[in-house]
């Protein structure tokens, strides 16, 4: 159908053509050329039709385009966005399962060359480019189709051409839970990342081999994203598939209403329902008397800020936190489990020293972390060593009441005594980030950066300096008036991207790994980085600008 209504385009197109040949407006030669264009492309390229919904029940998902074309996610309207390229639309249409459909390009004039206005069968499309396209239809190459229409309507996609036909990627028939909960984790790893409404579509494909390991997955996942209407769905979806909840669902649970900033009412619920009872029963031998530890920890989370919106109002914390965090470290230490601190995992050390932080006790929470650092064992995994960084990392942010200088010094001196208790710990990029966080307000702010800066670089390695280091020595540097460092830090960071644009790495794939990586590296968020580079970027020239102003007003003064 969509190759006869083409082909009588095309010659309505050439008819006009030939009967108006000398009277063509501009808007009609660029209509014949665009279908010129869409032809030769025809001539080139095989084509390939696959969508999550018709297509995966079947033969499973023919590769991680597919899924992400078709998801119920893009069928919310697009902001109109307009192109020299060609524009890819994502709006989904229903078709039956036997049918197949087309991947459609449209045409933007601006992509088209001068020579596509000066041949002489404008816009015709032969019988050929039509057999091509059904010929090529069962091909598992991912092609496209392109046709005339409102670029507007459609979401701005810029997609590089393939040197070489592949076979794109393809992931196994969801046959079991166990492999229906890989395919889950292999489409959340890939970069873009699958959204969440196109996981939750792929995981409603599938209802016989659904878990409660792929639910709390799909919780999980949406408890990051801040999608909590999503999590009511998927419980009450677990619910009425008759799918049993095991401890990771009520800690999923417990920290969704504390995400949403119903603290009392996750410890109501909790206890009320007996669920701490149920999971006793059901555990190991290996389960502390009282409270499960894991359920416990759960509750030193608090509101995620401004992930609330209701009737126009943000849900906050009440307006005197102290008080707050007081009462429930307090009843939280009266319920904990029977476990002694020093055994406890880095998470629950974690949360205690940064409530203590919040409650304005940075000795007691530095006495704390010290004492665990010193009993942990010689050699601990790398997970772990990552773990008591993160702690490190609070202490350095939160650990000092002090002001201006006097607060570097101090942080500094909390992190050398905190790296020396263990051969295992290693400053990474983001401890000296947020180390130089405490110069905001010195006076001296850049020459203690770059110091500092050359300092870790002479004792850790070149590692230890990243892009986001650089953006925050040249930023103190300008707070400063230190116009040389700057320049000098802006200079580094861009030949640092030059040379990691040139280096061409392979894609980080995790195939055999049923474990999700850290969002942070997925989200990388690079976008913030670049928008804070080129402020900065800004600053300095104007900063530039006024210095040579002055310096000119002061000459013609002498003069």
């Amino acid at each position: 159908m969509l190759s006869t209504g083409w082909s009588r385009l095309s010659s309505t197109l050439s008819s006009g053509n030939r009967h108006h040949s000398q009277s063509l407006p501009f808007f009609t030669i660029l209509q014949n050329a665009a279908g010129r264009a869409w032809s030769r492309r025809v001539a080139g390229n095989s084509f390939h039709y696959s969508t999550a919904h018709d297509q995966t029940v079947d033969n499973g998902i023919a590769g991680y385009e597919s899924l992400v074309e078709s998801s119920a996610a893009d069928r919310c309207t697009r902001t109109p966005t307009c192109s020299a390229k060609p524009i890819r639309t994502k709006a989904r249409a229903r078709v039956s399962r036997e049918k197949t459909r087309l991947s459609i390009y449209y045409l933007h004039p601006d992509s088209l060359i001068e020579n596509d206005v000066k041949f002489s069968d404008a816009g015709r499309c032969t019988d050929a480019c039509s057999q091509s396209i059904i010929s090529d239809y069962d091909d598992d190459e991912l092609g496209t189709v392109c046709v005339w229409g409102n670029p507007l309507l459609a979401q701005v996609s810029f997609r590089s051409q393939p040197q070489s036909h592949t076979r794109p990627r393809t992931l196994p028939q969801a046959t079991s839970r166990a492999i229906l909960y890989r395919n889950l984790t292999l489409l959340s790893c890939r970069i873009p990342p699958v959204t969440l409404p196109q996981l939750m579509d792929y995981h409603d494909l599938y209802p016989e081999t659904q878990s409660t390991r792929s639910y709390n997955f799909l919780i999980s996942m949406a408890i990051r994203t801040t999608s909590f209407g999503s999590v009511q769905w998927l419980l009450q979806s677990m619910a009425a598939a008759n799918i049993n909840k095991n401890l990771e669902t009520h800690k999923l649970v417990i920290r969704w209403k504390i995400r949403m900033g119903a603290w009392e009412a996750a410890w109501q619920t909790l206890t009320a329902s007996g669920v701490v009872s149920n999971v006793q029963n059901r555990s190991d031998d290996n389960a502390s008397v009282g409270w499960p530890e894991t359920l416990w920890s759960e509750f030193f989370g608090s509101l995620k800020r401004r992930s609330i919106r209701r009737k126009g109002v943000v849900m906050e914390e009440p307006d005197d936190p102290f008080i707050v965090y007081a009462q429930r470290f307090l009843f939280l230490m009266k319920n904990r489990p029977s476990f002694s601190l020093t055994h406890a995992k880095p998470r629950i050390i974690h949360s205690i020293a940064y409530i203590l932080l919040q409650l304005q006790q940075q000795e007691e929470a530095l006495q704390l972390v010290r004492t665990y650092f010193s009993n942990l064992p010689s050699r601990i995994a790398p997970e772990t060593t990552g773990q008591c960084l993160d702690i490190i990392h609070i202490l350095i942010v939160f650990g000092s009441r002090k002001r201006g200088l006097k607060k570097f010094h101090e942080h500094r001196e909390i992190l050398n005594s905190l790296l020396s208790l263990h051969s295992s710990f290693v400053p990474t990029s983001t401890t000296l980030f947020l180390l130089l966080g405490s110069l905001r307000r010195a006076m001296r702010s850049g020459v203690l950066a770059s110091e500092c800066l050359a300092s870790f670089k002479r004792r850790w390695g070149k590692d230890i300096e990243d892009h986001r280091v650089r953006l925050r020595v040249a930023s103190l540097a300008l707070k400063e008036g230190r116009l040389d460092i700057t320049s000098d830090m802006l200079a580094d960071g861009r030949l640092a991207n030059e040379q990691a644009s040139s280096s061409i790495e392979p894609a980080v794939v995790y195939e055999h790994s049923t474990r999700r990586p850290r969002f942070k590296s997925i989200f990388r968020g690079t976008g913030k980085l670049v928008v804070h580079q080129i402020r900065l970027e800004k600053r300095v020239r104007r900063a530039k600008e006024r210095r040579r102003t002055i310096k000119g007003v002061k000459n013609r003064e002498h003069a």
